[in-house]
């Protein structure tokens, strides 16, 4: 059984709560961030379906949450858990990997374009373009909508450099590492397009790295019609993604 423990990650006077979960063998372990998805500040119980699977497969992981409710310095925290990792003496420093979903997706993925640390990246149902993401949702889903506007603190018109920052295509030049990209196909909060988008985005930018995996019929949240939750799947193509790229 996995071993967990919370701990806080610091910095200054920011305090955020995360929690450890070790696999029960000894000797140095590959690492793996998750990232929270959500419009508060992160869940951490909602993550154990991932980091209980990854910490089984022989991965530390680290789940973090943010400092901040609305998403702009959602990379510094991951580095805040880089940073973490790096202290500890169970943890080898040349394979760090990263998992996100949703909100965390796209931090996993700016987080690759600005840290030469992350090896390798799983992004689960990522909104890679929150400018047209929000556009795109006024007119079917007003009360998305203004879920979304109210998160990112005013519209695309009045707040552009707090969307252009928040767009994971415009990091797509600046991200070499290997990227796992997983969507479900009937995603009602994320439509598959953003990831399609991602993928050529990141293999115009030259990025051969990159793979995509469509799990038909699956929501946001691994659900899938008649057949439950889909978390073993989900988390065994990220387990496999990086048994390939970490090890």
């Amino acid at each position: 059984m996995p071993i967990k423990e919370s701990v806080e990650l610091t910095d200054g006077a920011i305090r955020l709560p995360a929690q450890v979960c070790r696999p029960p063998t000894p000797g140095a372990h590959p690492a793996v961030i998750v990232a929270p998805g959500g419009l508060e500040q992160g869940v951490i119980p909602a993550y154990d379906w991932i980091a209980s699977r990854l910490a089984d497969a022989g991965y530390v992981t680290l789940t973090i949450t943010y400092r901040a409710k609305q998403g702009v310095h959602d990379p510094q925290d991951v580095r805040l858990g880089l940073d973490w990792l790096e202290g500890q003496p169970d943890i080898d420093r040349q394979r760090f990997g990263l998992f996100g979903h949703s909100r965390g997706g796209l931090t996993v993925l700016r987080t690759a374009a600005q840290d030469p640390r992350v090896r390798s990246v799983v992004s689960f149902a990522a909104p890679t373009d929150i400018p047209h993401y929000v556009r795109s949702v006024a007119s079917y889903a007003p009360s998305r909508y203004q879920d979304v506007v109210q998160w990112m603190g005013g519209t695309p018109e009045e707040l552009p450099e707090r969307y252009a920052m928040l767009r994971g295509l415009s990091y797509a030049d600046r991200i070499p590492q290997p990227v796992l990209l997983i969507q479900g196909t009937l995603d009602m909060l994320t439509p598959m397009e953003h990831t399609l988008w991602m993928e050529c985005a990141l293999r115009e930018a030259g990025n051969q790295q990159v793979q995509v995996e469509l799990i038909d019929r699956m929501g946001h949240f691994c659900e899938l019609t008649g057949q439950g939750y889909q978390f073993d799947r989900v988390a065994g193509l990220a387990i496999q993604w990086f048994d390939q790229t970490l090890q």
